[in-house]
């Protein structure tokens, strides 16, 4: 059931339903509007004397602080529009990487922003001992939206994709005590926290710390191999449980893999290996920080037909917000989960309204806007592939909002040079997979159309190109 204020006779309802209040936020709206609208294609920085100069001087003097430098000369100037994003120099740049996956609903969204407005009248933030109604609706309506099959029962609310994770891990090993080992798959990322860095399978992510010999690594689905490589998973899998009997308290995994290198596997694969780990009595963990509303189906485990599978799940990025969701089976006890804070008024009331964009807004399925543009981008880099790029293009991965591929053979020198290639040229983009390299995106689909496909893969074969001439 939606709560709204309308139903309750309170004092926030009377703001709420004022004439004041609704014309402010009419004009308010209509302002940024007016404003975004003038950030709707890529240009190039301001000319005015002394602007550049500036900028970098800002961006070092940032650098400093955090005692690290920006990957990129980026700065935002707190403005956008839909996929584009205007810097404080006064360039504007394609954005198709999206807060590694957040801004999925592109910037300045208005859809958002009304309802970030409704919020202002609340406290800052909200916690697990004073929550506002805004954290129980989002929690029933995902719950709304896991799946009849699906055995997940339960949602807790939290501040980012990692804390989700521990929180996940820490439910998981308080049913299973004392087994608290956890079986992953090679190349996955869990999050950079003590815990989450050992389950992460990449050894610079935890250099100079502690390792506890907690996770241990299963190969992932290997398309050469085929069925030779679910053989090979599972041997391994067997192998790891016959070592430590009784220790293994749950399979975590990414239905599709991210910071890995967007790599995923056909449903048979998946099956085969929650099977095995139903056999010896593991949890499984679905970590959908990444993947969820961008696959085409809300949730990743849906577009694999999975659910009765999955005992926790964990969500954020294109929620807007960060959650765990479990059955009933693994609901803790009490005193486990805190947390002093659930997440902002604003966020809360965003995130809502961005499940309600993805379920709602024609945006899910297989003849959704999603599934359009992905297969757009798809067919494009295919083209350059065979075309303009042939030899500098190649192991494209696409899944729904989910698009990657291999420049040239996959150093980080040149995927790199690449990325700043492309960023001078007025697209963002990242990268991921673990040597091979690739280009990263997670562009903002939902606000996107298709000229906008159209150009940012122009981008990408022009700065192909370039990249691969002789200096």
């Amino acid at each position: 059931m939606r709560t709204t204020l309308t139903s309750f006779d309170t004092e926030a309802r009377t703001l709420a339903t004022s004439a004041r209040f609704t014309e402010a936020k009419k004009e308010l709206l209509a302002t940024i509007s007016q404003a975004a609208q003038r950030v709707h294609a890529v240009r190039p920085p301001s000319q005015k004397a002394g602007v550049r100069e500036e900028y970098l001087e800002t961006i070092q003097e940032f650098a400093k602080d955090r005692g690290r430098e920006l990957y990129f000369s980026y700065l935002a100037s707190g403005l956008g529009s839909g996929p584009f994003i205007e810097l404080l120099d006064g360039s504007v740049k394609y954005d198709m990487i999206a807060g590694i996956g957040v801004n999925f609903f592109g910037h300045s969204n208005p859809d958002l922003m009304a309802a970030m407005i409704d919020g202002l009248g609340a406290d800052v933030m909200q916690g697990n001992l004073q929550p506002g109604f805004e954290a129980k609706d989002l929690a029933h309506e995902l719950l709304e939206q896991v799946g009849s099959s699906s055995k997940l029962k339960h949602c807790w609310l939290t501040t980012c994709g990692t804390m989700a994770n521990e929180i996940a891990l820490k439910i998981i090993r308080q049913k299973k005590s004392p087994a608290t080992k956890v079986l992953a798959f090679q190349d996955c990322f869990a999050g950079r926290s003590t815990a989450m860095q050992e389950i992460t399978d990449n050894p610079k992510y935890r250099e100079g710390q502690p390792v506890y010999g907690e996770a241990h690594w299963l190969p992932f689905y290997d398309s050469k191999q085929g069925v030779r490589s679910t053989e090979r998973t599972l041997a391994t899998m067997k192998e790891h449980l016959a070592r430590y009997p009784g220790k293994f308290a749950a399979l975590m995994l990414e239905v599709v893999q991210g910071e890995g290198g967007f790599n995923f596997a056909p449903r048979e694969f998946y099956v085969a290996v929650f099977e095995e780990a139903k056999k010896a009595g593991l949890a499984i963990w679905a970590d959908e920080i990444q993947t969820f509303g961008r696959t085409g189906a809300l949730f990743a485990y849906q577009k694999f037909e999975l659910e009765p599978y999955i005992d926790v799940a964990t969500v954020a990025k294109a929620l807007q917000a960060s959650v765990v969701l479990f059955s009933e089976e693994y609901n803790p006890k009490a005193g486990l989960v805190a947390g002093t804070f659930t997440g902002s008024s604003t966020q809360l009331r965003a995130s809502r309204r961005a499940l309600e964009i993805l379920v709602t807004g024609g945006n899910l399925g297989p003849n959704g806007k999603i599934a359009r543009l992905s297969g757009r981008f798809e067919a494009n880099l295919r083209k350059l592939a065979d075309g303009s790029c042939k030899g500098l293009l190649s192991e494209i991965r696409v899944l729904g909002g989910m698009i990657a591929f291999m420049p040239m053979t996959g150093k980080m020198d040149q995927v790199k040079a690449l990325l700043m290639r492309l960023f001078d040229q007025g697209c963002v983009a990242f990268y991921c997979g673990h040597d091979p390299y690739l280009v990263r995106m997670l562009p903002p689909l939902t606000v996107m159309e298709e000229k906008d496909v159209d150009e940012v893969c122009r981008m990408i074969g022009q700065a192909l190109v370039e990249s691969g001439r002789p200096a």
